[in-house]
C-alpha cells in the first residue's frame, strides 16, 4: 500500500522543494495551496496517511486548518506534521500541545524531516 501525503503549502517553491523531497519515498502526493483547499481534499480523500501542515497560510491559517481537521471524523486521526519558518522558542512546544504530531522548521533539514516522516508512518530504514 502506498501512502497518501498531502501538503499543504502556500508558497510554490516551498511546495516543489518538499514534493522533491518526498520523491525517495514513492508516496501519492496531494497538493493544496491554502486552508480552504486543504480542508475540501481532506474531504474528498479519506485514505490520507500524513498531512504537511504549513502554519502562515493565508485566509485560514495552518493552527485553524488543524483544529478543524481534529473537529471532523474523517480526519481528526490522520497524523500532522507543522511545517514552518516560525521556529521561535516555544512554538514547537504550543504546536505539540495542541495536538501536532510533530514539528519541522523551515529551511528544511532533509535528514531530521526523514526521520519525523519515517516514524510516523513507521517506514523502513
Amino acid at each position: 500500500m502506498r501512502h497518501k501525503i498531502l501538503i499543504v503549502e502556500d508558497n510554490a517553491i516551498n511546495m516543489d522543494l518538499v514534493k522533491a523531497l518526498l520523491e525517495p519515498f514513492y508516496f501519492d502526493i496531494i497538493t493544496a495551496y491554502d486552508g480552504y483547499e486543504a480542508l475540501k481534499k481532506i474531504g474528498k480523500n479519506s485514505d490520507i496517511s500524513l498531512i504537511l501542515l504549513d502554519i502562515g497560510l493565508p485566509g485560514i491559517d495552518g493552527i485553524e486548518v488543524f483544529k478543524r481537521l481534529k473537529c471532523i471524523d474523517a480526519s481528526k486521526d490522520i497524523p500532522v506534521i507543522a511545517v514552518t519558518a516560525h521556529a521561535m522558542a516555544g512554538n514547537k512546544e504550543h504546536l505539540l500541545s495542541i495536538g501536532f504530531n510533530d514539528f519541522v522548521a523551515k529551511p528544511i533539514d532533509k535528514n531530521i524531516f526523514y526521520e519525523k516522516i519515517r516514524k510516523i508512518l513507521k517506514l523502513d530504514r
